[in-house]
């Protein structure tokens, strides 16, 4: 597992965010979203958490750790999907609803 101990891996994680932040933005601007800082600060935080339970598998993997590796992965995999429903459930308050036809305000 090599490539988790080079700055490759990590390197391409950053891209991934950076692309991942600009098309929230393009989604949001596209829908006439409003992004206030509490939405914003959601999406970081899961984006920060989804980020750690990436680096603990990478780093138990480097480690020679696999068992850790698995069990962490899918506990915090867990969360991390769990949250991230959440946090869109979250980003999408305020916008129009495509089945109910309807407005959701905050």
């Amino acid at each position: 597992m090599q490539i988790f101990n080079s700055g490759l891996f990590w390197f391409l994680e950053g891209i991934l965010f950076c692309v991942m932040l600009m098309g929230l933005r393009a989604w949001a601007l596209d829908r006439s979203v409003r992004m206030h800082w509490w939405k914003w600060t959601a999406f970081l935080v899961w984006v920060i958490f989804t980020g750690f339970a990436i680096a603990f598998v990478g780093t138990s993997f480097g480690e020679n750790e696999a068992g850790a590796a698995v069990r962490g992965g899918i506990f915090f995999g867990i969360i991390a999907v769990i949250a991230g429903v959440g946090v869109w459930r979250i980003v999408r308050i305020g916008t129009r609803s495509s089945v109910q036809g309807t407005t959701t305000e905050a």
